[in-house]
């Protein structure tokens, strides 16, 4: 919803006053005072003409202007549209609601009967019953006096002041920067701006969508600025906007720093030895590319220490070729992404593989390892003659201890090929088995130990399900937050998130099927007022797997209170009784009941209009009869708000 039509109704509220008291009809504004002449239209039905006095601090009061409505429907509508332009925060009726408004108001000639839009400012100029002084000085006194009422001294330009603000979130994404800032209490303004400092320093609007609304006594203010860029900082102040045009002075500045390093991640990583020569191709994929600067490569004989950096490659760059090493030697690797401010990095996880040399003799190969439910099953190749058998080594998560755990396995005559099965009771879904085999031939000549494979049997690796599940009902949203398990468990991939309605039978995914959550903290905004939620949530590891058990929460979210509409008319027509009311601030609205009553009887309903009506024709009335009217909300759960001010019509 874009701001100008979010505030109008703020506007016209805050606009339907009558003159009444000293203080009460005229207001500073941008470029002038706004003096407010009443209900009454100067249209020659009620009164034909409004006269205005005012002096300033040191004379007396001298006539300024007669006011008048417009002359002619044509004029009164060329007019509005005229003053339109010193409200340029708020939305104009199109020209067929002018017309209505202009003939309401040459009819009745009183500013409660000329339909909603008759309270938009720039549409009572036009009327006549309000007045914007624009021949006037900055900073200087004035005082009116209309319908021998007399004001208090305005000034203007003024500044006003609301509750302070603060930078409550943002967030980057392809469609821009989602910006919300927030304050707490009663004092908002009915619109606001926000501007960007730019590279000289000059403050500029942000033209992009605005969207204001409360959550009880706090007030969120949010924009969408398109036209940032990744990989910079920015700075931003809020202006408050009130009734009048008037702003506030600009806050401090907010600084929000679109460097942000945290989302940037590997999402794979891989060393496959080059087939025709010497060396170790290390490939790999980053999740964004537009805050790095550069990747680094390091390297070593152990897994777990020594390493140290053997090549760099650009932010472009998928790939490096390792050719710095050994023949038939494991090498493990990990790479370092650094962002392009140079403060900050992240490691890959750590992968290996080895390089293979072309000399003979012609050691064992094995061609792959595949995990299965009950172990690993290794493919083997044998590229030789006369062999009596091979042997097959193990060892765990990257040690360079190996044991023997097939010894001498024969191959079927006239094959150079195997298949070997590994299915050890005490083999882990949480360990990575690392394989080399070798060849004996018929003479007892051992062979050099084939290159190595790593696999794990295709089980779960028995992950523990999330801990210290926090669920709480904050900003019309059920908030998820669990300890992250992720940092202390490398196995655990991310989570399954899963809901229900309390009187549901069953729980349902609220994620796509087969995709894990990566955080520990969701949003769920997809939730109805009054009733009840409950969550669990549970690990995945890896490979797929899910924990064994769920973490539970529920949330009971109270029912939310519908406000009833206000009766803004009850106007006696030949045909019946026109009953007008003004759209209360509710969602979910489903409809309205309007109830009738005479003195001494009881309020009965005698229609139900639907939520985008505003008005209804009580063709029943009967004549000279005196009804009284009352109207409220109905909400899409069928809960119905307490009745509006009652409001009496004679037909």
């Amino acid at each position: 919803m874009c701001k100008m039509k979010k505030y109008i109704t703020i506007f016209l509220i805050h606009c339907a006053f009558a003159v009444t008291a000293q203080q009460e009809f005229v207001f500073a504004g941008p470029k002038g005072v706004f003096v407010y002449l009443g209900k009454n239209i100067p249209n020659g039905v009620k009164t034909t003409s409004i006269a205005i006095q005012r002096k300033d601090e040191k004379g007396d009061f001298k006539k300024i202007v007669d006011v008048k409505c417009a002359a002619s429907e044509s004029d009164f509508i060329s007019k509005a549209k005229d003053a339109a332009k010193y409200f340029p925060d708020y939305s104009f009726p199109a020209d067929s609601s002018l017309k209505t408004v202009w003939a309401r108001a040459i009819k009745f000639g009183i500013l409660d009967s000329a339909t909603y839009w008759a309270m938009h400012p720039a549409v009572r100029m036009a009327l006549g019953v309000l007045y914007y002084d624009t021949d006037t000085k900055e900073k200087t006194k004035y005082t009116y006096r209309v319908n021998d009422l007399t004001s208090t001294e305005v000034q203007y330009p003024i500044y006003p002041k609301y509750d302070e603000v603060s930078l409550n979130e943002y967030q980057y994404d392809n469609n821009g920067l989602y910006v919300r800032f927030k304050s707490i209490g009663k004092n908002t303004p009915s619109a606001f701006k926000v501007f960007k400092y730019n590279d000289a320093g000059k403050a500029e609007e942000v033209s992009g969508t605005h969207n204001k609304y409360k959550v009880r006594d706090t007030t969120y203010y949010v924009i969408q600025d398109k036209s940032v860029t990744a990989g910079k900082q920015y700075q931003y102040s809020w202006v408050g906007v009130d009734m009048h045009g008037n702003t506030s002075y600009g806050s401090l500045p907010f600084i929000i720093n679109l460097r942000d390093f945290s989302t940037v991640y590997f999402k794979r990583t891989n060393a496959k030895r080059e087939k025709d020569r010497l060396g170790i191709k290390l490939t790999w994929s980053i999740s964004d590319v537009s805050n790095v600067e550069s990747i680094r490569i390091f390297r070593s004989e152990n897994f777990d220490k020594n390493f140290a950096e053997v090549g760099a490659a650009r932010s472009a760059d998928t790939s490096f070729t390792d050719e710095s090493i050994v023949p038939d030697k494991i090498y493990y690797y990990y790479l370092q992404i650094k962002d392009k401010t140079s403060t900050q990095t992240k490691n890959s996880a750590k992968f290996f593989d080895y390089g293979f040399d072309t000399r003979k003799p012609i050691t064992p190969i094995i061609n792959d390892a595949v995990g299965l439910p009950n172990g690993v099953k290794l493919k083997v190749a044998i590229p030789d003659n006369y062999i009596a058998g091979y042997r097959v080594y193990r060892s765990e998560n990257g040690s360079d201890e190996y044991s023997t755990i097939a010894d001498l396995v024969t191959l079927h005559p006239d094959s150079n090929t195997s298949t070997y099965y590994d299915t050890g009771a005490t083999m882990s879904g949480r360990v990575f088995y690392n394989y080399k085999i070798e060849s004996e031939n018929t003479s007892h000549i051992v062979s050099d130990k084939s290159n190595k494979m790593q696999a794990r049997p295709e089980r779960s690796a028995d992950v523990a399900s999330p801990t210290n599940l926090l669920a709480y009902y904050q900003d019309s949203a059920i908030n998820l937050y669990w300890n992250d398990l992720r940092k202390g468990d490398e196995f655990v991939a991310g989570y399954r998130l899963y809901k229900k309605e309390s009187d549901a039978s069953s729980f349902r995914l609220m994620l796509p099927k087969d995709s894990v959550f990566e955080g520990n903290r969701f949003i769920d905004e997809s939730i109805v007022a009054g009733k009840t939620y409950e969550y669990e949530i549970e690990s995945i590891d890896l490979f797929g797997y899910p924990s064994s058990s769920r973490a539970t929460a529920k949330v009971e979210i109270a029912a939310e209170r519908i406000t009833p509409p206000v009766i803004s008319s009850g106007v006696k027509l030949p045909d019946g009784i026109l009953i007008e009311w003004s759209k209360p601030n509710v969602t979910n609205l489903k409809g309205y009941k309007l109830y009738r009553y005479q003195r001494g009887k009881d309020a009965t309903v005698i229609a139900q209009p639907d939520a985008n009506s505003k008005s209804y024709l009580d063709k029943t009335a009967k004549a000279g009869e005196l009804y009284f009217y009352m109207i409220t909300s109905v909400g899409t759960n069928n809960a119905e708000s307490a009745t509006s001010d009652e409001v009496g019509v004679r037909h």
